[in-house]
């Protein structure tokens, strides 16, 4: 069989690294380890992301991304090698989403975050090790997704982001999602990702409950959500109610398939709001 396969001529002397696999997904189909993937790269001329990217679309998988199959199509894996996505925050609930995207397989992130580890985010941040306290956020996510996944392009802003930087921030980035914690600086970022075209993934966590939300340009978005509340609130809930282990982990994962659905063309309907709730537990979906 991969004899008869059809492959970028280019790509002929790596039929010897293929591996014929059995699943997951329908039918039968070949994968590519780590050093295969470094060989093509240097075949096509490519940063190894774009390069897996091609092998997709040749029908390779990388071996890597090979337990997605089933649930994404190879068109869609490479899509998503092709997409960059804007994390802005890099702790509790940012830090979570990192690494998904990361492992996800998308093939350049944004990070940004002014903060530094303290002693009192051990128990959430996935990023916060005794070794890191003290460390920029977002320069150590920055680190840690290198050692992950070392195809992925990164960019670290190791600074406050504010309506005056947020456009050079976002740059080119497909998606942009809010990992922050008050609500003036999201309505901030948000308006900025809406003003470069790019949607907006919205986060939250305190306690053991957390919303998530997708909002797109032109859509009202966080002003319907937070009308009213006073905008200068910082963290508040969290402060009251703290942020257990288990609660950014948790919404992360439905913050991160949010953002996936969504460069992928599959998102939710304008105005779905999901709120995770871990004391019961619960997931539902409202509408705004």
């Amino acid at each position: 069989m991969l004899d008869a396969m059809k492959i970028d001529p280019r790509l002929e002397s790596l039929r010897p690294f293929m591996v014929e696999e059995n699943g997951p997904g329908p039918g039968r189909f070949f994968s590519l380890g780590g050093q295969g993937v470094k060989l093509a790269a240097d075949l096509l001329n490519l940063k190894p992301a774009r390069a897996m990217s091609h092998l997709l679309k040749q029908g390779v998988w990388p071996s890597r991304f090979t337990r997605n199959r089933g649930v994404l199509t190879a068109e869609e894996q490479a899509k998503l090698l092709e997409s960059k996505a804007a994390v802005i925050g890099c702790g509790g609930l940012g830090g979570q989403v990192t690494a998904l995207l990361a492992r996800f397989g998308l093939g350049a992130l944004i990070l940004c975050d002014r903060d530094s580890f303290e002693e009192s985010n051990l128990n959430r941040q996935l990023f916060s090790r005794e070794s890191n306290l003290g460390r920029n956020k977002a320069e150590a996510g920055g680190e840690e997704i290198s050692s992950l996944a070392s195809h992925i392009d990164i960019t670290v802003w190791a600074q406050e982001a504010t309506a005056d930087n947020l456009p050079v921030i976002i740059g080119d980035a497909d998606i942009v999602l809010d990992c922050l914690d008050s609500i003036a600086a999201r309505l901030t970022l948000e308006k900025a990702a809406h003003n470069a075209g790019r949607p907006f993934v919205h986060g939250t966590i305190a306690g053991e409950e957390g919303f998530a939300m997708v909002t797109r340009p032109g859509e009202k978005g966080l002003s319907a959500l937070y009308d009213g509340r006073p905008k200068t609130e910082a963290g508040n809930a969290e402060k009251s109610l703290g942020v257990p282990t288990i609660t950014p982990a948790s919404l992360a994962c439905l913050q991160t398939h949010l953002a996936v659905r969504e460069l992928l063309g599959r998102g939710p309907e304008a105005g779905a709001l999901y709120h995770l709730d871990l004391s019961a537990p619960s997931l539902e979906s409202l509408c705004l």
